[in-house]
């Protein structure tokens, strides 16, 4: 089966001059997933070609602005022109997220009808499966010096041949909340933030990852242009592949341990002294 990662948005907590928000797709057979939903990820989804009735479900790591803006936007667009047999499930971190995102679509004028969306509120373990994938919601300590206490997740997708994804969500500074699973069990890919760890000083707790490749995602301002070549050079001390996101790039993935990123629509980011 045919199957492939868009890294749709990959940009820290603002846009930049290459980056958008957090999204990233992913895209099994005829059926879609959607974690995070910065903006604008209704207009990069319709962009890149991809079928919004084909989304199965959106996973929002945590309520911050980059990773939740563009939802009230994807809403209106999985609602303007459904079709027949059209479900989509959202989960997000909290009751009160919820409410928030319904009250303020409701103003503006936007409907669909009951058996279209379902909001859902994300609980730690197991919270989603399907046909071609089973997804784990993984906790994170993103949030904890926050005052809202809200909580934040990052998940693991089993495919039901034993591919395993693992996305981690923005993480606290002291790595302390890395998804143990992946250095417990095998992990195909991992999709990994880059803007609140340190890299320097956590890539020798990466390396001890069994992981057939790392792709660096949610980018940081020093890992843009140039300063790519920096974090690829960090990334020559890990056994295994390892790519930095751009927005818009594909990865394809078919079975276990047998993907390769092809045919990629890379936007490099380069400095703004360099662009023309």
């Amino acid at each position: 089966m045919r199957r492939k990662i868009i890294t749709l948005g990959t940009s820290h907590g603002d846009p930049t001059y290459c980056r958008f928000n957090s999204a990233t797709l992913i895209l099994s057979g005829n059926k879609s997933y959607l974690i995070d939903a910065g903006a604008p990820v209704n207009a990069l989804i319709i962009r890149h070609g991809a079928a919004l009735s084909a989304l199965q479900a959106v996973f929002i790591t945590h309520m911050h602005d980059d990773h939740v803006g563009g939802l009230p936007g994807l809403i209106k667009s999985l609602a303007k022109y459904p079709v027949n047999g059209q479900h989509t499930e959202i989960f997000m971190p909290s009751r009160a997220a919820i409410e928030g995102l319904l009250g303020w679509v409701e103003v503006q004028h936007r409907t669909w009808k009951p058996e279209l969306l379902d909001f859902k509120v994300t609980q730690p373990g197991y919270v989603f499966a399907d046909n071609s994938v089973k997804i784990t919601a993984l906790p994170t300590r993103h949030l904890e010096d926050e005052a809202t206490l809200e909580n934040s997740f990052g998940y693991c997708f089993d495919f039901v041949d034993g591919f395993r994804l693992v996305y981690t969500g923005d993480l606290k500074n002291d790595f302390s909340d890395f998804p143990q699973i992946v250095f417990d069990e095998p992990c195909d890919i991992c999709i990994c933030e880059s803007t609140h760890i340190d890299l320097e000083r956590d890539i020798k707790a990466l390396s001890r990852c069994s992981i057939g490749k790392i792709i660096f995602n949610h980018v940081a301002d020093r890992w843009h242009g140039k300063g790519e070549d920096e974090l690829l050079k960090l990334c020559r001390a890990l056994p295994y592949e390892c790519a930095v996101a751009h927005d818009g790039d594909e990865f394809y993935f078919d079975t276990v341990r047998d993907f390769a990123k092809k045919n990629a629509k890379k936007q490099m980011c380069r400095p703004v002294t360099d662009v023309g």
